[in-house]
């Protein structure tokens, strides 16, 4: 959650979440940057490949229906 924005409960403020600690020590920053890049990138190639999977299941379904029609 830290870097990223949260929204409060009870008066729907929203903030960015940090740990001031964190905020003085620039490696820590750079380090929490590098995981939330390769979050993102972990996340985009699983999204590409469940798209693909879909796609490919899709067509399956498609050939089998037109082969059901001839």
């Amino acid at each position: 959650m830290l870097g990223q924005r949260v929204y409060c409960q009870h008066c729907g403020g929203g903030f960015r979440a940090t740990d001031e600690t964190l905020e003085e020590d620039e490696g820590a920053v750079r380090a929490m940057e590098q995981i939330q890049e390769d979050r993102i990138e972990m996340l985009l190639e699983r999204a590409t490949e469940a798209i693909g999977n879909s796609l490919k299941s899709e067509q399956s379904q498609e050939e089998d229906i037109a082969q059901e029609t001839a």
